[in-house]
């Protein structure tokens, strides 16, 4: 996929996330998000303010889906540590890094915990524990 056409890519899901109520349950979805490449600076060009906050304020269903998803792919790299994942850890990490400053800035963060995937590091190992409000 070509520069243009994985930022036309990208920006159309950001697009779908604002818009839209996407399942956790599509995996197709989730797993298309974080496998374009993006840099970290196409990632804050693309999700601009605006979309950030219209996902916290329109879909928050959504933004907690975003932030569980991106969590459980986070571990299951750590569990799979092979090269071709370390690109989709990446992106995790841009969109989580550019989307929450905007729930700190209304002090939302507190409502996503209970469904965000708590990770355990044991013993070099990952363990995740995924709770649901």
């Amino acid at each position: 996929m070509g520069a243009s056409a994985s930022k036309q890519k990208f920006q159309e899901s950001i697009r779908v996330l604002t818009e839209v109520d996407v399942s956790p349950d599509d995996a197709e979805f989730w797993d298309e998000l974080w496998k374009i490449p993006a840099s970290a600076e196409e990632v804050f060009e693309l999700i601009t303010p605006e979309d950030a906050r219209k996902l916290r304020d329109d879909r928050f269903d959504n933004l907690s889906t975003l932030f569980t998803q991106a969590t459980a792919q986070l571990c299951q790299i750590v569990e799979t540590p092979y090269n071709i994942y370390f690109d989709q850890a990446l992106n995790c990490v841009r969109v989580l890094t550019r989307v929450l400053p905007f729930l700190l800035e209304k002090g939302m963060f507190a409502l996503i915990m209970p469904s965000v995937i708590f990770v355990e590091f044991l013993h070099n190992t990952c363990v995740c524990y995924i709770t649901f409000s």
